[in-house]
């Protein structure tokens, strides 16, 4: 609450007598009377109306005062603003030309679009001064939309304040953040009503991305649901991450995942780690174009076919792909070119991810065509005819690490130098890799790598020796003995790990 201006200590009945007539009349608006101003403002409330015919402006009054005696109202009811410049001209261009009525952003969930249409007037009238930010919610689901309007302008804020279900409060002074270092939006799905959760903890953190430097940072929110496009404005962060709940959940929907990203135009890393669980995919899926994504990184999910069937990325450079193998059955039936049972009939432990991580890969490499440099395999794995097709369209893809996969002698024999129709050519799949990793493979044999590799890179280093694998990493392949590790070597040399 704030305090009477005190040079008005006085006994002068002529300032004293109408400081507290207009205080009374002012405090006596209620917010319903503010609010009806702002959204349907001029005057469309008759009871507004009447109430401001009897606020009479005593024009005796410096504009000194007058600001201080509406900074006392601000300090208890910061939307009386709105009613305030409405009650003459004088108070108008005073109240529109007076930076420090405006310090104090107060937003609450009861309406997000006027919260958003406030929070812009408020951090544009009170240029060029800092401001406060408090977000009274009870849903926490709300605070990033509220938050949204306000970060391009996070330089100036002065204090971060959350009330209502929690209570929280942040002193900017802490941090250094500007609208370009603010670079990071982590969402983390939270089932608020579990147990185990723990009333201490915060749930809105800035925090640098690394704890070594102070140069960017990230906002990090809990939150139960992924908020929907149609409640936020553009967003300017470059990388996102989007993590569910595990086993308990909360769980989301590749729709919701996929519309949250429309509202992030500038995004050029996207982490999306889920828990595997299974269904219906609710619909209409949306097309998103992220015309400046260079990274992307889904771990445990059941929905990467939707998710990567749904980008538009021509500039997509690592795909990294993360337990994705399920040796369970995915919900849907497909008919698409591409679908069809595998010829090769290689064994596999999770045939039916592999088909589904395939099928999206493919749809991604046909919209697109990114220019993949990096691939990695995680616990993740395609079926042979997919790696055919895969394989025969990244012409720019350097480093291949797989984890953990069934693929057979056949996977890795395409990357043999292999005769083409032209007389004497040669055709080389993946015709720039330098790097590759196969961890625990446990379907290669230690003939096929040795013979693989060793005809491989006999002919880039003589044919084109800048794009000759420079390093190889083949551990815990029980197939691979040390005797075909020894054999390997005479070819690659040191770079052979």
């Amino acid at each position: 609450m704030a305090s009477f201006p005190r040079y008005l200590a006085t006994d002068d009945s002529s300032i004293l007598t109408p400081f507290r007539r207009l205080r009374h009349r002012i405090r006596s608006l209620t917010m319903s009377d503010i609010t009806t101003t702002f959204v349907y403002a001029p005057f469309t409330s008759l009871k507004l109306f009447a109430k401001l015919q009897h606020i009479h402006c005593p024009m005796n009054l410096p504009p000194e005062l007058l600001i201080e005696i509406f900074d006392y109202c601000v300090s208890t009811e910061p939307l009386v603003l709105l009613t305030l410049r409405q009650v003459c001209s004088l108070w108008w261009k005073l109240i529109e030309t007076s930076p420090r009525l405006w310090q104090s952003i107060v937003l609450d969930d009861v309406d997000v679009k006027f919260s958003e249409r406030q929070a812009q007037l408020w951090t544009e009238r009170s240029k060029p001064l800092k401001y406060d930010v408090e977000l009274n919610i009870e849903n926490p689901d709300y605070i990033l939309p509220l938050l949204s309007p306000v970060l391009s302008s996070i330089d100036r804020w002065r204090r971060f304040v959350l009330s209502g279900k929690r209570n929280e409060e942040i002193v900017m002074g802490e941090f250094d953040i500007t609208p370009e270092s603010l670079t990071h939006l982590h969402l983390h799905l939270h089932d608020f009503d579990q147990d185990d959760f723990d009333e201490e903890e915060p749930k809105i953190v800035f925090s640098p991305i690394s704890p070594a430097q102070n140069v960017n940072f990230s906002l990090n929110i809990w939150v139960s649901t992924v908020p929907p496009p149609v409640i936020l404005p553009p967003l300017r962060f470059v990388h996102v991450t989007i993590a569910e709940g595990g086993s308990v959940g909360p769980h989301t929907q590749p729709k919701f995942i996929l519309e949250f990203l429309t509202a992030c135009p500038e995004l050029e890393s996207f982490y999306f780690s889920g828990y595997p669980h299974d269904g219906h995919v609710d619909g209409p899926i949306p097309l998103v174009n992220l015309p400046h994504l260079v990274t992307l990184h889904l771990k445990s999910t059941c929905f990467a076919r939707t998710i990567l069937s749904s980008l538009n990325t021509p500039r997509l450079e690592i795909l990294y792909l993360s337990h994705l193998n399920v040796d369970f059955e995915l919900y849907g039936q497909y008919n698409e070119e591409g679908d069809s049972e595998d010829q090769a009939h290689d064994y596999s432990q999770s045939p039916s991810s592999d088909r589904a991580t395939g099928m999206g890969l493919r749809t991604l490499i046909k919209r697109c065509n990114p220019p993949l440099r990096v691939l990695e395999m995680d616990f993740c794995d395609m079926r042979t005819k997919d790696f055919i097709w895969v394989f025969d369209r990244l012409p720019l893809l350097e480093d291949f690490y797989i984890v953990a996969s069934d693929m057979s002698n056949k996977v890795l024999s395409l990357l043999r130098p292999l005769p083409t129709s032209l007389i004497d050519g040669v055709g080389l799949r993946l015709p720039k890799l330098r790097r590759l990793r196969l961890f625990n493979c446990q379907r290669l044999s230690g003939k096929a790598i040795v013979h693989t590799l060793s005809q491989r890179v006999r002919w880039t280093d003589e044919e084109d020796p800048e794009n000759t694998l420079m390093d190889v990493t083949i551990w815990g392949c029980d197939g691979f003995s040390q005797s075909d590790h020894d054999a390997l070597s005479t070819v690659l040399q040191n770079r052979l790990k």
